[in-house]
């Protein structure tokens, strides 16, 4: 299981800003990520299937409002790399719920300027992104953890896999 956070890189076009866990993905599934984010498509959550890697790659668009980007928005995904044989609809409220937790950090959009040479003076870039790593750390771990609840048949009460 992977979490990967994408965004539009004013300069570079769509880029991965932060991974989790660190281990280093596949070149071509960073590519289709890349290419996904392009597409050009209506709905904000949306899945791929992998057939020959037996893969998911579920996928959140939402936006981030911006005083330094052009028409002062950023643009981002959150993508989760999943098994095949996992129900996607489950994941949708991560997903939501998320990115919820990184819009509602203050000045987060300073993140997606880490290693930008005209903003590289601010140190709100490197607390955010700081911010954001944790921020999908802790989702992905407390995701983890009601997965193996769920699997192991602990916590029957609780909704899967966000309250």
């Amino acid at each position: 299981m992977h979490l990967v956070l994408t965004y539009f890189h004013q300069i570079k076009g769509p880029s991965v800003l932060v991974s989790y866990p660190d281990e280093k993905l596949e070149e071509d599934i960073i590519n289709k990520l890349i290419k996904f984010f392009d597409l050009e498509i209506d709905e904000t959550f949306f899945e791929i299937v992998l057939i020959t890697k037996k893969k998911k790659i579920i996928n959140f668009h939402f936006e981030i409002d911006s005083e330094w980007a052009r028409g002062n928005k950023e643009y981002a995904m959150l993508s989760l790399i999943i098994k095949k044989e996992y129900e996607s609809e489950q994941f949708y409220a991560f997903l939501v719920d998320a990115s919820y937790k990184i819009l509602k950090t203050k000045h987060v959009y300073k993140a997606f300027y880490k290693g930008d040479d005209f903003h590289d003076n601010d140190i709100e870039i490197d607390l955010n992104y700081e911010i954001i790593k944790k921020v999908l750390f802790n989702c992905l771990i407390s995701l983890i953890s009601r997965i193996e609840d769920r699997i192991k048949g602990v916590n029957k009460k609780e909704p899967f896999p966000f309250s």
